[in-house]
């Protein structure tokens, strides 16, 4: 199975999340955190040429192909696992697909903080981890919803806990 990004994000933050994304369930588009994030990576390093697919694996927000370096631009104030996740993710299918990847920069705007990933042979063996881990969460029932501090925030509230 091929993921992309997000769902690698998603594996991070909340399984049942994953699950219904990948069924097909994308309550994201309504959400207004979400909007809010497109928005800020529209407005953030303006110079840059922005939102580069890559394949099914996802959109990178920006790169610099040359120095070998990727940019993922996120809405919230703290980094998380999650985003890491997803940023090593696309380090593992660049390099997969014969395009030299080797580090992911995560901005947060918000406190202007910065937090980058090396590709690395342990940045690999954590990829393969998490596919392996995806396939057998997808493979397997909806996962209960676990109430959590952020779930307020989250575009699948409602259908978790209402």
């Amino acid at each position: 199975m091929e993921y992309t990004g997000t769902e690698l994000n998603y594996l991070h933050v909340c399984r049942r999340k994953l699950w219904l994304f990948r069924h097909g369930i994308r309550q994201e588009r309504e959400n207004g955190l979400v909007q809010q994030g497109v928005l800020l990576g529209e407005q953030s390093f303006s110079r840059e040429e922005k939102e580069i697919a890559i394949g099914g694996a996802g959109v990178l927000d920006w790169a610099d192909f040359e120095d070998g370096i990727i940019h993922e631009t996120k809405h919230g104030k703290a980094p998380g696992g999650g985003d890491e996740a997803q940023v090593r993710y696309y380090l593992f299918y660049l390099n997969a697909h014969g395009i030299r990847a080797r580090r992911a920069v995560i901005h947060y705007p918000k406190n202007r903080k910065t937090v980058t990933v090396e590709w690395n042979e342990h940045a690999e063996q954590l990829v393969e981890n998490d596919l392996r881990l995806c396939e057998e969460i997808l493979k397997g029932p909806l996962p209960a919803a676990e109430r959590r501090s952020f779930c307020k925030r989250c575009a699948y509230e409602e259908m978790c806990f209402a």
